[in-house]
């Protein structure tokens, strides 16, 4: 009995054993399997960064409305993903809390998000393209809410803006524009 046991656990052991991968696991990489491919990541660079600016929400013909953002954007879980960490403080509230896991669907040729916040109990799920150099990623027309853009771009190396946008109709109604600058070496330290 002491024999059969010790083989199930030596077996259950290997089986898990293999299904993790090792430190030099080859990144996503489209499909390739040579471990010089590249990383479609790699065209998100321009995400990288810490980043502070503005919120500007669209009112629609209300009172102005900004907020103080901030946005930090690194690669993470073995490069697999851009971790996007956000903060709107709007006068008198507290500091919101967002994250955006971005990472790239080899199957359907697609970049992925799931966006988490601090108002949902479940994340919402993104696709979408790098369309002459700004990501633009749509939610699930078939998902419960409104289908929204998201457009990410990097006017100057020191800049970067988010623009969320809500369906309607025919037509986008912009929610808000984030547009950040890129916060110094000694700022960050």
């Amino acid at each position: 009995m002491k024999i059969i046991a010790c083989l199930l656990m030596a077996c259950a052991a290997a089986m898990a054993h293999s299904q993790q991968p090792g430190p030099s696991a080859a990144p996503v990489n489209q499909g390739r399997t040579d471990a010089a491919a590249p990383n479609p990541l790699d065209q998100l660079s321009f995400l990288k960064g810490d980043w502070s600016g503005k919120q500007n929400f669209n009112n629609q013909g209300g009172p102005a409305m900004a907020g103080e953002a901030t946005d930090r954007i690194d690669l993470c879980i073995a490069g697999r993903y851009l971790c996007e960490m956000l903060s709107t403080t709007l006068p008198g509230r507290k500091p919101t809390d967002t994250r955006h896991f971005i990472s790239y669907d080899k199957a359907t040729g697609k970049y992925t998000a799931w966006w988490f916040n601090d108002t949902s109990t479940h994340p919402m799920g993104f696709s979408g393209d790098l369309i002459g150099g700004k990501l633009v990623l749509m939610s699930d027309a078939a998902a419960a809410g409104p289908v929204l853009r998201a457009t990410y771009e990097n006017p100057s190396a020191e800049t970067l803006s988010f623009t969320l946008e809500m369906r309607t109709g025919e037509g986008w109604t912009k929610l808000f524009v984030s547009t950040y600058s890129k916060k110094s070496a000694a700022a960050t330290n």
